[in-house]
């Protein structure tokens, strides 16, 4: 089987989307955002968590867990590693750029 790299875009992005969420009355749109900054940020650590849990399963040869679910666990937690941090990046530079902005 071929890898592909796509498939592990395509599953940390779907990691990283928020869930469907509804304004309820009282919170605000930016209560609402950081929410889903938080949600996210607790998947990529989730992920992470996972991948060392199945390394540590590979090393010591427990749970029957192969090679190819450790590297599988570990391309997953990169990948949406490095996404969240994208993701922060634009942040940033949007906040830097309203700072920026005359008033």
């Amino acid at each position: 089987m071929d890898f592909d790299p796509k498939i592990l875009r395509t599953q940390a992005a779907e990691d990283l989307a928020p869930k469907e969420t509804t304004s309820s009355p009282g919170h605000s749109g930016e209560e609402n955002f950081v929410n889903v900054l938080k949600d996210s940020i607790a998947r990529v650590n989730s992920l992470q968590n996972e991948a060392d849990k199945t390394i540590q399963d590979f090393s010591t040869g427990q749970n029957g867990v192969t090679l190819h679910q450790t590297m599988i666990e570990m391309a997953q937690a990169d990948v949406s590693f490095h996404l969240m941090m994208q993701v922060r990046d634009r942040i940033v530079k949007a906040y830097q750029e309203m700072e920026n902005m005359p008033l």
